[in-house]
């Protein structure tokens, strides 16, 4: 398939979107190491969503095929969302202890499996449950606010996102067109989630004094 640069380039736009809005979900958080936890892996998702973007542009641009920049997306990914998904679990336990070690023992047996295989897919299922997750918690944050905008919108996210799995296994699925298809339900999803998690930070925040909830 010849990949047009242009399609590469607006491959970026899903990741800014998905990369700010877990960095606003990430500030939902009430302890600051919990806090800056979903935000290192706001950064990991992000830069793992780059990364595949700039092997993309590569080849789009007729520079290479650099594999180890596409390789990165799950690794990273996968450790991001563990990050993320501990801290919105702070959140939804409110002050109940929630330990990292069973965030992180998983992450780690992923990372052991996908060595032992040789073979990414252990953190392709440990990043696509991650994300999940992350969505799913920020909806019932945002429920708890009665935030019901939010809730749909993450639930509206999930549904593109997961319309996607029957369109990558067409025949058709290394078409321009599909290409187009795909990376535009991507971004309408990921847009999806940048306002939601802006409506529930908004949502979580307390309300100034003399003004009601």
């Amino acid at each position: 398939m010849d990949y047009p640069i242009i399609l590469a380039v607006e491959d970026f736009v899903p990741v800014v979107f998905g990369s700010v809005g877990f960095a606003l979900l990430a500030r939902t958080a009430p302890t600051a190491t919990a806090q800056k936890a979903g935000l290192a892996g706001a950064i990991l998702i992000g830069a793992g969503g780059i990364a595949k973007c700039l092997w993309k542009l590569g080849y789009a641009a007729g520079a290479g095929d650099w594999t180890l920049l596409e390789q990165s997306l799950f690794p990273l990914m996968a450790a991001g969302a563990t990050l993320l998904s501990w801290a919105l679990a702070v959140t939804v336990r409110r002050g109940k202890a929630t330990h990292f070690w069973p965030f992180g023992l998983t992450f780690a047996l992923c990372v052991a499996g996908a060595v032992l295989a040789g073979s990414l897919n252990p953190l392709f299922v440990a990043a696509t449950l991650g994300v999940t997750a992350i969505s799913v918690l920020g909806a019932i944050v945002a429920g708890r606010h009665r935030q019901w905008w939010g809730v749909s919108l993450y639930v509206l996210g999930l549904v593109l996102v997961m319309g996607l799995v029957p369109l990558r296994s067409s025949d058709e699925h290394h078409t321009v067109a599909f290409q187009w298809l795909e990376q535009s339900i991507n971004t309408a999803a990921q847009g999806c989630l940048l306002v939601a998690a802006w409506l529930t930070l908004r949502a979580s925040r307390p309300a100034p004094v003399g003004v009601p909830s």
